[in-house]
């Protein structure tokens, strides 16, 4: 009676660290693809390495972690590289980035427009989220109330 209500609050309290990140981001590749050999990493991988080495100059460690570091997590890889560009450019993150370049083409307020819109998406999406939880929560408690007599 009681393995539902301990698995959703230990689901809880195991998971609530992710809604919250507990350092600074930091994108790294954390795959063990640094140590397989260049064998079993594809065929396409010395290739992508090499052009990495010619095009960018960097050297085959440099290439190679690079590389690895888009195959372990292509998003975060992009976000990377978008924050790097638009820093480089002066700005401050990459939000205000794409804004500001996109007020230079004269898009300004359509981006503007076009966030605000995902953020009020995810905002609901958050919320409807956390009603479905909560009112699972509450349901199993009516369904299975604590005996606190033992």
């Amino acid at each position: 009676m009681m393995k539902p209500i301990l698995f959703l609050l230990l689901s809880v309290v195991v998971g609530t660290h992710g809604f919250v990140p507990s350092t600074p981001r930091t994108f790294t590749s954390s795959s063990a693809l640094n140590m397989v050999p260049p064998l079993f990493k594809g065929k396409d991988y010395e290739q992508v390495v090499n052009g990495l080495m010619t095009t960018k100059g960097l050297s085959r460690k440099e290439a190679e972690t690079e590389y690895n570091m888009y195959l372990d997590n292509p998003t975060n890889y992009a976000l990377m590289k978008g924050e790097e560009y638009y820093k480089n450019l002066g700005y401050k993150s990459l939000m205000e980035g794409v804004i500001g370049e996109a007020e230079k083409e004269g898009r300004g307020d359509e981006v503007r427009e076009r966030i605000e819109k995902f953020k009020r998406q995810s905002q609901i999406k958050a919320t409807a989220v956390l009603v479905v939880f909560f009112s699972s929560f509450i349901y199993l408690k009516e369904m299975y109330p604590l005996d606190l007599s033992n």
